[in-house]
């Protein structure tokens, strides 16, 4: 399903208008903490209602995208150009997850099979495999890890392809009645198993509503809140970006150790094509955002879908990849949906108001 980027931009720019008057208030959700409903009606594209700019004299209007194929992806931003999550190198654990033997396995999911396995070594990982209720969910999980590495995100646990053999599974225990096998392998995502996590407690009312409160442009944020609010922001883009609709919920919602969020659980991306009730749920958390990190969104400007094949040649089965071409397109128009909401709000306030975060 196709909704136009005219209603994209009537959804968020009319919310800028009607908050810009009290720009210095935090405004009260009258839902409190409930999803907004969404606008979309099956008539004709809702009009851009846009209140004119305050002086000083508005920013130059930002440049305009580059064409998705020309664009080359920015040096990766992480430490000393390594890699890492948490403490480890990234390479480390993409190591472990796609070699080290599986001693143990049991099982830790909820609707889908979630093999919590212990490898051989200090890192361990949870395995995701095609099952008869979810077959290709687990394609998504590896997805969002290489578009966040495209994205220098080091917020995604790392996912990779792994064959898993019928006896092997047997050997450790685990049940394989459900999962679905060719040629006696079970094909999934291991992903790496991330040793503390914590809920987040952001989805509640009183929570929902203070982090939407400070991704309103004009409004202070605290600076003890800062790293959490650029956290959601980057979140939800990337959400929004990758098509995941099902984050929003005590278990998607976690952060680890250091105390930071932790993107995981990424299965509901990537689908398509995508039923219009969870294209809503993108549509209505992206209306909550109106400021926005800039190194993240000149990332996903700089991202091209010939730089995002490559991304993910590596975690093919044989001759099948693990995204399809219709999968990936339907990615690249919600980037371009993206950076047009974010281009007209920094034309409307600036780049500086919009481009909050680092």
């Amino acid at each position: 399903m196709k909704v136009s980027r005219r209603q994209l931009l009537a959804l968020g720019l009319g919310a800028v208008a009607t908050r810009r008057a009290a720009a210095q208030t935090p405004p009260v959700l009258a839902s409190s903490g409930a999803i907004p409903p969404n606008p979309f009606g099956d008539g004709p594209a809702l009009p851009v209602v846009v209140a004119a700019p305050t002086p000083p004299a508005p920013a130059p209007a930002a440049p305009a995208p580059p064409s998705p194929e020309a664009s080359a992806v920015p040096p990766n931003p992480y430490d000393a150009n390594v890699r890492r999550y948490g403490v480890l190198a990234e390479e480390d654990i993409v190591r472990a997850l796609t070699e080290n033997p599986i001693l143990s396995a049991r099982e830790v999911g909820n609707t889908s099979i979630n093999l919590r396995c212990d490898l051989e070594g200090p890192i361990d990982g949870a395995f995701k495999p095609a099952e008869t209720r979810h077959v290709d969910h687990w394609r998504a999980e590896i997805g969002a890890f290489r578009v966040a590495q495209l994205l220098g995100l080091d917020r995604v646990p790392p996912a990779v392809f792994r064959r898993v053999s019928r006896d092997e599974l047997t050997s450790i225990g685990a049940d394989a009645s459900r999962l679905l096998f060719r040629e006696n392998w079970a094909r999934g995502a291991m992903i790496y198993w991330v040793p503390v996590l914590r809920r987040a407690g952001i989805f509640s009312g009183e929570a929902l509503t203070e982090w939407t409160n400070q991704l309103v442009v004009g409004v202070d944020i605290p600076a003890a809140s800062r790293q959490r609010a650029e956290e959601i922001s980057t979140l939800i883009s990337y959400d929004f970006i990758i098509g995941n609709w099902d984050r929003w919920h005590g278990t998607n919602t976690l952060v680890d150790g250091r105390g930071s969020l932790v993107y995981r659980d990424n299965n509901g991306g990537f689908l398509e094509p995508m039923p219009r009730w969870k294209l809503e749920i993108i549509f209505s958390f992206l209306q909550r955002v109106q400021r926005f990190s800039r190194r993240f969104v000149d990332q996903v400007r700089a991202m091209s879908l010939a730089a995002l094949r490559a991304a993910i040649a590596a975690d093919a089965d044989g001759r099948e990849a693990l995204l399809n071409e219709a999968q990936l397109r339907a990615m690249m128009r919600r980037r371009q949906t993206f950076l047009e909401y974010v281009d007209a709000l920094a034309g409307i306030h600036g780049a500086d108001e919009v481009f909050c975060f680092a």
